[in-house]
């Protein structure tokens, strides 16, 4: 599940939970204007993160909708909310018969 939080007034908290966001994070992770990175772990085994937590200022929301709009089709509600990465499935290979030439 990702959210987008805009409670925090200047700051914009983009928070990525599970392994599906993984491609938004991987996206994401260089963008420039991150202002700091927050990681919960698992209190069970610590080499496996629960979440992480991009913060950037709320001056940058436009472009971050549009990236989340355009390449992943997530558009979330002026006041920000939660939204389901949809993973689309890998198309199944076409087999090609080269019989009869």
């Amino acid at each position: 599940m990702t959210t987008l939080d805009i409670s925090t007034p200047g700051t914009l908290r983009l928070i990525l939970r599970g392994a599906a966001e993984n491609a938004i994070l991987n996206t994401l992770r260089y963008w420039p204007y991150w202002q700091s990175v927050e990681v919960e772990h698992d209190p069970d085994d610590t080499a496996r993160h629960l979440s992480v937590t991009l913060i950037t200022g709320q001056n940058h929301e436009v472009v971050l909708r549009e990236i989340l709009r355009r390449s992943f089709g997530m558009t979330f509600p002026p006041e920000g909310g939660e939204r389901a990465l949809v993973v689309e499935p890998a198309p199944q290979p076409v087999r090609r018969s080269f019989a009869g030439k």
